[in-house]
């Protein structure tokens, strides 16, 4: 199973300015009272995967090993306090959750989003239901649990990451937005997806041409119009999308966003940095349509 390195908080503060000319263009525009933008993106990597932290062993230690495990094999201290229930639990194998810890942190990432006066008004998650759990921590932290969460596939990381999944062949280890409603989650059942396949066999480069599917269509879909279409054309329209995948979506998002060259081994690389909960917010101007990184610190 491909397991990603023990969390490290990316920071290139010091390198991007001098290496990356988009940054000091928002940097000269971050502070101006009149930029505005059209469309913001809060692009997160999940909380802390269970199996992370218990090791490969994990669910024979919480789960006994057996696939009908009893209700009181979810109340396991490491365990979310909301993990739903499944007929298999052998399928959380290969669709680990997160932790309790890791639940507690999704929830104060949501207040300190608040905290800096960033707001939501969609919200689109990996099915992996580690990335579920920590979208769902994350609105209740922002007080915005009225938001569907919208389950696409395209958010789920490169396939070729994965290889034990190529064992189940047809069959989904993750659970349906009927299984998550069932469970007491906000999902949204009326999403229409992308696509519900995902080639086991995809290359990074594969990866990376779904993602700009998916990043076109939230343009599209939530970027409030085009310039000089004249009457009809709401300037003031503005989005606020939050999105939950893995380590290799916010890095994806930034590569395409700011059209960075993509090398498979060194974004294999660079994933390796990229921590629990690990947070990147970009802006589109709503003049020319230029995305600009936006620093969480900043004053939103």
């Amino acid at each position: 199973m491909f397991v990603i390195k023990p969390p490290v908080y990316l920071n290139d503060n010091v390198n991007y300015h001098r290496k990356k000319k988009f940054y000091k263009r928002y940097d000269k525009r971050a502070n101006n009272p009149g930029q505005t933008y059209d469309l913001r993106l809060i692009i997160l990597r999940h909380a802390e995967r269970v199996d992370l932290a218990l090791g490969e062993n994990w669910y024979d230690h919480v789960f006994g090993g057996v696939p009908s495990a009893p209700p009181q094999s979810y109340q396991h201290a490491i365990l979310p306090q909301s993990l739903p229930h499944r007929i298999n639990t052998l399928l959380y194998v290969f669709d680990p959750p997160i932790t309790r810890n890791g639940e507690q942190k999704s929830y104060m990432k949501g207040q300190e989003l608040a905290r800096y006066g960033i707001g939501i008004d969609h919200c689109y998650s990996s099915p992996a239901c580690r990335s579920v759990l920590t979208a769902n921590g994350v609105l209740e932290g922002m007080n915005r649990s009225s938001i569907p969460i919208r389950l696409e596939p395209y958010l789920f990381e490169p396939m070729g990451w994965n290889q034990p999944l190529q064992m189940l062949e047809t069959i989904s280890p993750f659970m349906s937005s009927r299984d998550w409603l069932q469970a007491g989650y906000n999902v949204d059942r009326h999403y229409h997806r992308l696509n519900d396949y995902l080639n086991p066999l995809e290359t990074e480069y594969d990866f990376y041409n779904r993602s700009q599917q998916f990043f076109q269509t939230i343009e599209r879909r939530h970027g409030g119009g085009v310039p000089g279409m004249g009457r009809g054309f709401n300037r003031g329209r503005r989005s606020n999308v939050l999105i939950v995948g893995h380590a290799a979506t916010p890095l994806v998002f930034q590569h395409m966003a700011f059209r960075q060259p993509f090398n498979a081994e060194v974004f294999g690389q660079q994933c390796g940095n990229i921590g629990f909960l690990h947070t990147l917010v970009i802006e589109r101007n709503a003049t020319d349509r230029t995305w600009y990184m936006r620093p969480i610190m900043a004053s939103v």
